[in-house]
């Protein structure tokens, strides 16, 4: 299959998905917001990093983030990170409403395929991802384990004991187990990183 094909078939993919998004209760934007902003660290849960998500602008995501606020899934609080700035979260209501995410489908279709057909997948979309981020104006936004920026023993095993636990060494702070999995706006692949200075 050339590749016009295969890249015919992943905005297929993406159109579907979006299509079971209208639901009547939320939009896709906000669907996806709401999906963000569940997934997002410490750092990330802020309206310029979900328009970095979305690859969209400020104003564009402020709308769908609007509309979830007013409708009572998100609230908006002061960051622990940086008081002079805000930070989103999900409420009861917004937790509710992810339990009945359309993506679902989407999860259930990828999950039917074997484990080696999943792992092949995901190594082959995180390539093509890349290869866009670089490309193009928009950064990509991904997770710890995935990132140039982690440091500490556990780099390769986020699971296991170690007394050196694993830390951002952009930012210098230590990575929570329950953070490593979530999406940061300042990651950075593996592969895009030149000197190798921040890797041990």
């Amino acid at each position: 299959m050339c590749a016009r094909e295969t890249a015919e078939l992943l905005v297929q993919v993406g159109r579907l998905v979006q299509a079971e998004g209208y639901d009547g209760e939320l939009s896709p934007a906000q669907w996806m917001a709401l999906r963000f902003f569940a997934r997002a660290n410490q750092f990330s849960r802020n309206p310029s990093a979900f328009a970095e998500f979305q690859a969209t602008t400020r104003g564009t995501a402020s709308q769908a983030i609007k509309a979830l606020v007013a409708g009572g899934y998100l609230v908006r609080q002061r960051s622990k990170a940086d008081g002079r700035s805000v930070s989103l979260r999900l409420t009861d209501k917004g937790n509710d409403a992810l339990a009945r995410d359309p993506f679902e489908v989407l999860v259930r279709a990828v999950d039917s395929l074997d484990a080696t057909e999943q792992t092949t997948m995901r190594h082959a979309l995180h390539r093509v991802l890349t290869n866009l981020a670089t490309s193009g104006a928009h950064r990509r936004i991904g997770v710890c384990q995935d990132c140039t920026y982690l440091g500490g023993e556990m780099c390769c095993n986020l699971t296991s004991a170690s007394p050196s636990a694993p830390e951002c060494l952009l930012l210098g702070v230590p990575i929570q187990p329950e953070d490593a999995a979530l999406l940061c706006v300042h990651f950075q692949p593996t592969s895009e990183h030149r000197d190798g200075a921040h890797r041990e």
